[in-house]
């Protein structure tokens, strides 16, 4: 039997009813310093108009990671659906959903096959960027980095 898992999502009808519809439009950034995005909202905005991270684009039916691919980059949904399959686990991911990071960071094969259900916008976050950026940070914010992602995988292991 296959268990379907609603996973992360931030509601993107929500921030287009506030106005938020380009995250380089001045009504947009003046709604992001408002304080009326909640914590989710406001990481998925820093991201999507973020001009350090390339744009990618997947059509639909196509395979954003095989099951066993070794993860070279993750990638943040902006928009479109996919479906993350692993023994019967099927999960959900849609806008602000991020796929292989934690893997990436640990140096993890990706532990299951995600499809693109709808054409996918996402932005690219290149895992030897990541690798770089960490050795600058502070020993204590590495450790809790590595951590949130081991943390990440096994949690994502107990529930397939």
């Amino acid at each position: 039997m296959e268990k379907i898992n609603a996973h992360f999502e931030v509601d993107i009808e929500h921030l287009q009813s506030l106005g938020v519809v380009d995250p380089r439009s001045s009504l947009s950034l003046e709604i992001y310093k408002s304080g009326q995005l909640n914590s989710n909202e406001r990481l998925y905005f820093s991201l999507w108009g973020s001009k350090d991270l390339n744009s990618t684009t997947f059509d639909s039916k196509t395979k954003i990671f095989q099951k066993g691919d070794q993860v070279s980059s993750a990638y943040f949904i902006v928009s479109g659906t996919a479906l993350s399959v692993d023994a019967g686990l099927i999960e959900r991911l849609g806008p602000g959903s991020v796929i292989g990071l934690a893997e990436g960071i640990i140096g993890l094969d990706y532990s299951k096959t995600v499809v693109a259900v709808t054409p996918v916008q996402a932005r690219v976050l290149p895992i030897s960027k990541i690798f770089h950026i960490i050795p600058k940070l502070p020993t204590v914010v590495q450790k809790i980095i590595l951590n949130i992602a081991t943390r990440s995988v096994q949690q994502a292991r107990l529930t397939s």
